[in-house]
């Protein structure tokens, strides 16, 4: 399993690119960064974006993919819709908010006889399997029916589990020291400073100290790949993780990092 980081960062500038993970060339994780990280060629290669949940920042790139997708593609092929999976509410919100003919033309009914994406809801716990690679939804704690993926293939032997964003939580950790197979890689999130608990927690997200607390909470070892860090904190935040995280095997991520599972 090969992941790809098309972007990782929770701000929105010049050389921070919103949350998008790329594995095996065709499967999505989130989609806050695309088009503008990825040729054409590269594009047209996706087949499945997993999305955690409806926030601008891990959806908007879907927009512009289907754009693309009908320009280059429409009449010229018989490639299946691009299948957006998430957890029903998830799907619900984009359906209803974005792509609703007002903000964005709903691709799922255009071009008519070969809509470019389809959805394709998922229930907790419950994998869709894509060829060799299987991908489960767990619930986390930010906004409505957020959900975290955890990706394995060979029966486990090659996983990375990704939480999306989220605060505090007993129940993630739980499901991921329950997976028959020992948990290898976790992508989570510590988007604020210590010093901005109070904000962390009103937003549910987490700083360095409430990284660490929830890491306590998990029996398994994996590295840690910290993501979504706000751009302008990013230094003090960095600083704080070499002390919460002591201990731990743990790497930040960047922009056109590629990860070997």
């Amino acid at each position: 399993m090969n992941l790809r980081v098309l972007g990782c960062s929770g701000s929105d500038l010049p050389g921070h690119n919103l949350t998008s993970f790329l594995v095996n060339d065709s499967v999505l994780l989130d989609a806050g960064t695309v088009t503008s990280a990825i040729d054409l060629a590269a594009q047209a290669r996706i087949e499945h974006i997993f999305v955690t949940h409806p926030h601008l920042d891990h959806i908007k790139d879907i927009l512009f993919l289907a754009d693309n997708l009908i320009e280059c593609f429409a009449g010229k092929n018989n490639r299946p819709p691009l299948a957006i999976h998430g957890l029903p509410e998830v799907l619900d919100a984009i359906a209803t908010h974005l792509l609703n003919d007002t903000i964005w033309p709903d691709f799922t009914v255009i071009p008519q006889n070969s809509p470019v994406l389809t959805y394709a809801p998922m229930t907790p716990g419950v994998p869709v399997i894509l060829g060799g690679l299987s991908v489960a939804a767990f619930p986390v704690n930010h906004a409505k029916a957020a959900s975290g993926f955890v990706l394995w293939e060979d029966g486990g032997a090659h996983n990375i589990a990704y939480t999306g964003d989220t605060g505090p939580s007993d129940t993630i950790w739980r499901y991921l020291d329950s997976l028959p197979f020992s948990l290898s890689r976790l992508i989570t999130e510590a988007s604020f400073p210590s010093s901005m608990q109070a904000l962390a927690q009103a937003s549910r997200h987490l700083t360095p100290r409430m990284l660490h607390a929830e890491l306590d909470k998990l029996a398994a070892r994996p590295e840690i790949l910290i993501y979504h860090m706000k751009a302008p904190f990013a230094a003090q935040i960095r600083q704080e993780l070499e002390t919460e995280l002591a201990g731990r095997a743990y790497r930040l991520l960047r922009e056109n990092d590629v990860i070997t599972i």
